[in-house]
């Protein structure tokens, strides 16, 4: 059988459609595969999304946290009420709102200014959130009190219950109520 151009022609062209469809179907399949791809991509994007911002956490770390930023907020708002020093008052009531709401900061800088008679600062701040109610905490501090025109200093603890309120971003103290008895037996 000799080879004539027709075969020749027949072989190129088969030969041709053989290369076609073998081009035809790797394009095919790697479409697949990159859509594929594409979808695995997207959904490993999607769990590193969750996992990041979604990401377990335990009650009771939210709870510590929590506990962590209101025992804070409650160690400043104590070391700044009851810390006074002589010429401090002006600059004191304009910083309150970043510890008070505006009624306690009302009771507690009521008057336009101090006659800076006394000095007092505290120590030994505990606090004790309570877990049934987050917004709430009970505090225990010893408080020193000196009349400076004498020196006399006295020294008492202190037992009070703080109501915190979201404000502004950060805890405020909303509401303060002594816990000490006064008196005898």
């Amino acid at each position: 059988m000799a080879l004539t151009s027709r075969h020749l022609l027949w072989l190129v062209l088969f030969c041709l459609l053989l290369s076609i469809s073998a081009n035809v179907y790797q394009y095919r399949s790697m479409a697949v595969d990159e859509s594929h791809r594409i979808v695995e991509k997207d959904e490993k994007k999607v769990l590193s999304r969750t996992t990041v911002s979604d990401s377990p956490i335990s009650s009771g770390e939210q709870e510590q946290e929590h506990d962590s930023t209101i025992s804070k907020s409650a160690e400043r708002f104590i070391t700044f009420a009851f810390t006074w020093e002589d010429g401090t008052y002006p600059t004191r009531k304009r910083q309150a709102a970043q510890y008070m709401s505006e009624s306690l900061k009302q009771t507690f800088f009521a008057s336009s200014g101090s006659d800076s008679k006394f000095s007092a600062s505290v120590s030994d701040i505990e606090v004790f959130p309570r877990h049934d109610d987050p917004e709430h905490c009970i505090v225990r501090f010893q408080r020193t009190l000196t009349i400076d025109s004498n020196g006399y200093e006295e020294t008492s603890e202190e037992l009070v219950e703080l109501t915190f309120t979201h404000q502004d971003k950060r805890y405020v103290v909303d509401q303060m109520k002594s816990l000490q008895t006064s008196g005898g037996v």
